[in-house]
């Protein structure tokens, strides 16, 4: 029906490590991207929360046990590279010890490597967008109050 609205959906963990750097996985299609654990809900996730701990677990081998926490709402309209909005929900991840990130695996169809470092070497190392949802949700843990991200698509 026209009336129903299209949106698209996507879950993700935040994880640092035990200095408060945050991880952050290479993508293998380009390499200069660097992306969240997660990834969009799939027909059959029963909530986002579920989504975001599968894929995390596919991409890093990470078995997240923890409970879901909800530390950023992210929107993004729509654009011409992408026709309809799609909503994130990332949740917290929590810390890594350094035995936990050297156990990392990932899926080599997905992501080229993984990296933490100070969140201002992020600034320089990734795209400003992910820099302002990595921002958003070290400032969200920090305060302990979620966040809201939006950005606009090409035709707003």
């Amino acid at each position: 029906m026209r009336t129903l609205p299209r949106a698209t959906m996507y879950a993700g963990l935040y994880f640092t490590d035990q200095d408060g750097h945050p991880l952050a996985l290479r993508s293998a299609q380009k390499a200069e991207a660097w992306q969240l654990p997660g990834g969009n809900v799939d027909h059959g996730d029963v909530t986002p929360f579920a989504a975001a701990v599968r894929e995390c677990r596919e991409e890093t081998g990470i078995a997240f046990t923890g409970p879901p926490s909800l530390l950023l709402t992210h929107f993004l309209g729509p654009g011409s590279g992408w026709p309809c909005a799609k909503v994130g929900f990332v949740f917290d991840g929590g810390v890594l010890t350094a035995g936990e990130l050297d156990r990392i695996v990932v899926d080599p169809a997905e992501h080229s490597g993984w990296l933490v470092q100070p969140l201002p070497e992020w600034r320089k190392t990734m795209s400003s967008r992910l820099f302002a949802r990595i921002a958003a949700l070290a400032e969200a843990r920090g305060t302990g109050r979620a966040a809201l991200l939006t950005e606009p698509g090409d035709a707003m």
